[in-house]
């Protein structure tokens, strides 16, 4: 869009959308990661996991 030379605002509608399907995606994958990965470590004794999980919720935070 920008190489077309398109109006601003049409530019910065889209990526708006790009920025909300982004962060759509990533808690999808954070959900799944809860409910396999995390809930997995837990039933196997590994509380570290919650660790990692409170360094991700950081990360998504910022």
């Amino acid at each position: 869009m920008v190489n077309e030379d398109r109006y601003c605002d049409d530019i910065l509608i889209q990526l708006s959308a790009i920025q909300k399907s982004i962060g759509s995606l990533s808690n999808h994958i954070l959900e799944n990661h809860l409910y396999s990965c995390v809930s997995k470590s837990i039933e196997d004794g590994n509380i570290e996991i919650l660790d990692e999980l409170i360094s991700i919720f950081k990360r998504f935070n910022k």
